[in-house]
């Protein structure tokens, strides 16, 4: 028995599924900064009047509202794939095509919320 000499590993091509569900595991480890951070957010807008000032211009302007952004996509991206994992649990669309159809719908519906949420807070 011989093993591959070289294993090009970029050579691969996951299917959607696959990195739906990979990216699902990531917004979760974003879900879990993001957490510490709107903690901070939070302790800083119940300081006094001009902390919250500041946080609310911070998160309207700056790269504090990226940050709020990005937790916020990661909280629908996570949302909506969780349901689907679900659905799949009970056995509702675990057949190839809708498996793929779902994981393709969980991807432009978190773009589309994405972009929402990213017009709301810069407004």
């Amino acid at each position: 028995m011989t093993r591959p000499v070289n294993l090009d590993l970029i050579a691969f091509r996951l299917p959607i599924a696959a990195i739906t569900s990979i990216l699902h595991r990531i917004s979760g480890v974003v879900l879990i900064f993001g957490v510490g951070y709107f903690s901070y957010l939070l302790n800083l807008t119940l300081e006094s009047s001009e902390s919250f000032d500041w946080v609310f211009n911070a998160v309207s302007t700056t790269y504090h509202g990226f940050l709020v952004w990005v937790v916020l996509t990661a909280v629908s991206f996570h949302f909506f794939a969780g349901v689907r994992h679900l659905l799949m649990d009970f056995h509702i669309g675990v057949s190839l095509r809708v498996s793929r159809m779902s994981a393709w719908s969980v991807l432009v519906i978190t773009g589309v919320t994405s972009i929402g949420l990213g017009w709301w807070i810069v407004t």
